[in-house]
C-alpha cells in the first residue's frame, strides 16, 4: 500500500469541550475518519461533533481515568485505519498534518512523537 493510501483516523476524549468543538474539526478535516468517545458532557460537545462529521459514543469512566479512558476510545477506530492519531479537542494541528505523517510513515512504523 502506498502511503497516499494511507488512512488515518483521529481519535479522541472529551467531557464538556463545545468551545474547542469548531477549531478541533477544523484541524482534524485531514483525517479519514474522527473519532470521540465523549464522558458524559452536558453541553452541546456531542451534538457539535456529529453534526460536524465526528463519529461519537458516550461511556461514562468511573473512578476516573485519563488511561482507561484513552484505551477505552481506541475501541471506536474503524478496522480499516492504518494510522490512529490520538490528540485532545484542545489541540490544533498545522495545515498539512495529515501529508507530513504519511510521507514520514514507514512499514516498520509504530509511533512519530
Amino acid at each position: 500500500m502506498k502511503n497516499a493510501d494511507k488512512i488515518i483516523t483521529v481519535y479522541a476524549i472529551c467531557k464538556n469541550e463545545e468551545k474547542f468543538v469548531d477549531a478541533w474539526m477544523d484541524s482534524m478535516s485531514e483525517a479519514d475518519h474522527v473519532v470521540v468517545m465523549d464522558t458524559g458532557s452536558t453541553d452541546r460537545t456531542v451534538e457539535m461533533l456529529e453534526a460536524r462529521g465526528a463519529y461519537v459514543e458516550t461511556k461514562m469512566i468511573h473512578p476516573w481515568r485519563f488511561d482507561v479512558a484513552r484505551n477505552v476510545s481506541m475501541g471506536l477506530i474503524p478496522d480499516e485505519t492504518d494510522i490512529a492519531v490520538s490528540t485532545d479537542l484542545d489541540e490544533i494541528f498545522e495545515p498539512g498534518w495529515a501529508q507530513v505523517i504519511r510521507d514520514n510513515w514507514e512499514e516498520d512504523t509504530d509511533a512519530i512523537a
